[in-house]
C-alpha cells in the first residue's frame, strides 16, 4: 500500500483521469446532493438565490415554450425553474441519487440518468445548457465530443449556453499547493475514518488546474482527479468555431453586464 501511495503522490500527467467513480459513487453522491440542496452553499451548485436570478435572466434568451436540454442537471435546480416558466425541459445527469430526487420534485420535466457525453439527439432543442463550469472540467477530447453532440441536438439557430472561469479567476484563485486532513469520524469522502491528501497542480502556463485528492483508509487508497480550465474569449472561440458554433455573446458570471459580443 505504501508503494501505491508514493506513486499517487507524483504529479499526474496532463488530462489523466482517475479510475474511481465520483458522480455516481453511492456515498459521495449523498454528500453531493446535500451540497446541491443547501441554499446557502456555493459548492455543488450556486446559492439558490443566485440560481433564481440567473434562471430568470437566461429565460430572456429562450423562445417562449421552447425546448431546453439541461446537461449535468443534478437534482433539477435549473430544470424545475425552467419547467415552471412553461418550457419543455429535459434534464440529464450521471448521478442516480440526484436524478431520483429531481424526479420526485418535478414531474413535468423528463429526467434521464446518463453520461451527457453520450447524448444522441437530432435537431430537437432550442437551447442546451451546461451550468456551473462543467465544460471546463472536461478533457480536450471530451469537449470536442460534447460540442459535436450538442450541435447535432440543437435546432437551426439554437443556443448552447455554458459558463467557464476566466484566466483572471485562475490567477487570483489557483496556485500549486498541498495539504492533508484527518477525518476521524468520516466526512465527504467516506463514512469511515480517513486521511485526505489534497494537492492542486497547474499546467499549460497556469491555465489548467488539477485538484487531486488521495483518500487513505484502513482498507485501501483511492484517488480522485478533478480538472479545471481557464478561458479567454479567443481561446473559447477557437475551440467551438471549427465544430459549427459562433460565440454570440459573453457575459460576466451570468449577470446583466455584458463584457463582449
Amino acid at each position: 500500500m505504501i508503494d501505491k501511495l508514493f506513486g499517487l503522490l507524483n504529479k499526474p500527467l496532463l488530462w489523466q483521469r482517475s479510475a474511481e467513480p465520483f458522480w455516481d459513487d453511492e456515498y459521495i453522491s449523498k454528500g453531493m446532493l446535500e451540497a446541491h440542496l443547501n441554499p446557502e452553499w456555493d459548492a455543488a451548485s450556486r446559492k439558490h438565490s443566485y440560481i433564481d436570478r440567473s434562471a430568470k435572466w437566461l429565460s430572456g434568451f429562450i423562445p417562449a415554450y421552447g425546448k431546453i436540454l439541461d446537461l449535468g442537471c443534478g437534482p433539477g435546480l435549473y430544470t424545475k425553474r425552467f419547467s415552471d416558466m412553461g418550457y419543455d425541459v429535459t434534464g440529464i445527469d450521471y448521478s442516480k441519487r440526484s436524478i431520483a430526487y429531481a424526479k420526485s420534485q418535478d414531474t413535468k420535466t423528463e429526467y434521464l440518468y446518463k453520461n451527457y457525453l453520450e447524448i444522441d439527439f437530432n435537431n430537437m432543442f432550442n437551447v442546451v445548457t451546461l451550468i456551473y463550469c462543467d465544460y471546463a472540467a472536461l478533457t480536450p477530447d471530451e469537449r470536442q465530443r460534447l460540442v459535436r453532440n450538442v450541435y447535432k441536438a440543437l435546432k437551426p439557430g439554437g443556443l448552447f449556453i455554458f459558463d467557464v472561469f476566466s484566466e483572471k479567476h485562475f490567477i487570483n484563485n489557483k496556485a500549486n499547493k498541498t495539504s492533508w486532513t484527518f477525518c476521524k469520524n468520516g466526512g465527504f469522502w467516506s463514512a469511515e475514518s480517513y486521511i485526505c491528501l489534497e494537492a492542486t497542480h497547474l499546467y499549460e502556463s497556469n491555465t489548467v488546474a488539477l485538484n487531486q485528492y488521495v483518500i487513505v483508509k484502513n482498507d485501501g487508497i483511492k484517488e480522485y482527479l478533478i480538472w479545471d480550465t481557464a478561458y479567454t474569449i479567443s481561446k473559447l472561440t477557437s475551440e467551438v468555431s471549427p465544430l459549427g458554433f459562433g460565440v454570440k455573446s459573453v457575459y460576466d458570471s451570468l449577470k446583466l453586464t455584458q463584457n463582449n459580443s
